[in-house]
């Protein structure tokens, strides 16, 4: 029943199909549809639902992926596909079997295009998200003369437990990253792309994503430009290190008498023996599942810390677009009550405010520094009585600062474009001004980059002019390593300045586009002169 459904909502997503292309891969033949965006009625092809990895089940659970077997015949590939398992999610269509990927080409297969190429990473706090929705559209890209590629990647335990050593390494979701990749290096000229003019972009944990892969040797030559949106590997919830208590204690839940004392091995041997729904019943217990600095082995991800490789250029030196909303969690102050309980209980006190990234145990240290951060947001002595401010730092936390730091890292090496996104327009519809704090949350900004709405001139021009922007932008960036190649009216005929670590040049997309410096200004500098002072190495995150 739910596959008769998916197909009606393909059709209804994509429109119209006829003339069924079929393209020949490797691993055999594949039929995908013909439709039209909705703006400007541009043809496009779709491939949905593509295998591109052996599905991760029985054996091959909490291992990397490996190679898929050849098919027979020609396989449908015109509907949304299984999604991987979520986290606290009752969703339809979720299965292990789940690593599949999805091509748009705006160009007929076998049509000689040598076009560039997207590769978007979902978001979903490495817990939750698919390659499957409906909403996050690629039309607008399409309509720019630009191939999309998204794809399923494991996500919660079955994507990120960790043993801690070579038995369950963890990463398992970013190698999954990592081999679609591959697949696209191999394949994507098939379709009409350029297997050399291909970025990846992500937002969210796909922001974090992306830039994991700029960190990892093993994704060396697998893209040559990156757009990262709202994250960064620096950020704290991109990074766990406590996987072996969690995976000990999932096998705990499922069964009272397993004993904490056996090994990794007969771990794993557990959890691959046990039904998949006990896992996912007892893996929201933990909140956090996330990528994690592995042992060294021969298909290990990542193995040294992300602020050290970051900041002594051992990555892979390509191109990078990266931005923040301006105010990232500004969600929370559409309801004040709980938001005040959620600062009265992890603000209690000046020693609470200050990151663990700090590395900082001893106590008269941790006060010092702390009532230093409460300085920078209040003049209050505590910031339950200034919710506004302990919003903003609570932004800086968790996405901002984070974000900033990489680029300005990464600076040292590649050219960076960074950017802010404050225009609050109809599209978005949360504009929330609380307690003398107001600015664009997390996610707000998809709604003007990804195809959201079938109706797009029906909403202000300003709204229409920010959609054409932003993706005129991220197109840009994509086509030419640079979001600015040329003065354009679109773009106010401004330049788009490479980040420097002297001036901080940014761009501000608001009403207007606005070239600034130093982002975050109120706050970052002083982050920065606090974690030189007092920050113990190594740093992780940031």
């Amino acid at each position: 029943m739910w596959r008769l459904i998916s197909i009606i909502l393909s059709y209804w997503i994509l429109g119209i199909h006829c003339d069924s292309p079929i393209v020949t891969l490797p691993t055999g033949k594949i039929q995908g549809l013909v439709s039209k965006t909705y703006r400007h009625g541009k043809t496009f092809y779709g491939f949905l639902g593509i295998p591109y990895a052996a599905p991760p089940i029985g054996t091959l659970r909490f291992k990397p992926p490996q190679q898929l077997e050849n098919w027979k015949g020609v396989l449908q590939t015109k509907s949304l596909t299984k999604m991987c398992y979520n986290v606290q999610k009752e969703l339809p269509r979720q299965n292990e079997d789940c690593l599949y990927l999805n091509v748009f080409s705006p160009v007929k297969p076998y049509s000689n295009a040598s076009l560039p190429v997207i590769v978007n990473i979902y978001g979903g706090g490495f817990v939750h998200g698919s390659a499957t929705s409906d909403i996050k559209r690629p039309q607008n890209f399409l309509e720019q003369d630009v191939l999309v590629v998204d794809f399923n990647y494991r996500v919660g335990p079955f994507g990120f437990l960790s043993t801690g050593d070579e038995v369950i390494s963890g990463n398992m979701g970013l190698k999954d990253q990592q081999f679609a990749l591959k697949w696209v290096q191999t394949n994507i000229h098939l379709f009409g792309g350029d297997a050399a003019k291909v970025t990846i972009m992500g937002q969210s944990a796909g922001g974090a994503s992306v830039t994991y892969h700029i960190l990892s040797p093993g994704s060396a030559g697998l893209f040559r430009a990156a757009i990262a949106q709202s994250s960064s590997a620096l950020c704290p919830f991109a990074y766990q290190d406590d996987g072996v208590e969690i995976a000990y204690g999932i096998a705990g839940l499922i069964d009272p008498n397993f004993d904490r004392n056996r090994t990794s091995q007969e771990l794993l041997d557990f959890l691959q023996s046990v039904d998949v729904e006990e896992i996912t019943n007892t893996a929201d217990k933990y909140h956090i599942f996330a990528p994690t600095i592995e042992v060294e082995q021969p298909d290990a991800f990542i193995t040294e810390p992300m602020f050290e490789l970051a900041k002594y250029g051992k990555l892979n030196r390509v191109p990078l677009m990266i931005g923040f909303c301006s105010e990232e969690e500004i969600k929370h102050l559409s309801d004040l009550s709980n938001w005040r309980k959620f600062v009265r209980k992890s603000y209690s006190n000046d020693e609470s405010l200050v990151p663990s990234s700090m590395n900082i145990v001893d106590g008269k240290i941790l006060l010092e520094i702390g009532t230093e951060i409460r300085s920078v947001y209040t003049n209050q002595t505590n910031l339950v009585d200034d919710l506004g401010r302990a919003l903003q730092m609570l932004s800086d936390n968790q996405y901002i600062r984070p974000v900033i730091k990489f680029a300005e890292l990464l600076s040292q090496y590649s050219d960076v474009f960074l950017y802010q996104f404050s225009y609050q327009g109809a599209i978005s519809n949360n504009h929330i001004n609380v307690e003398g704090v107001s600015g664009v949350g997390h996610s707000e900004d998809m709604k003007y980059l990804w195809t959201y709405f079938t109706d797009l001139d029906s909403f202000p021009l300003s709204d229409v002019q920010t959609v054409d922007r932003y993706v005129g932008l991220s197109t840009n960036f994509v086509k030419y390593l640079n979001p600015t190649p040329i003065a354009e009216d679109s773009f106010s005929n401004i330049t788009f300045p490479r980040l420097t670590r002297d001036e901080m040049n940014y761009m501000d997309i608001s009403s207007e586009l606005l070239i600034k410096k130093h982002p975050r200004e109120f706050s970052y500098e002083k982050w920065n002169e606090l974690f030189e002072a007092h920050a113990n190495e190594p740093l992780i995150t940031y």
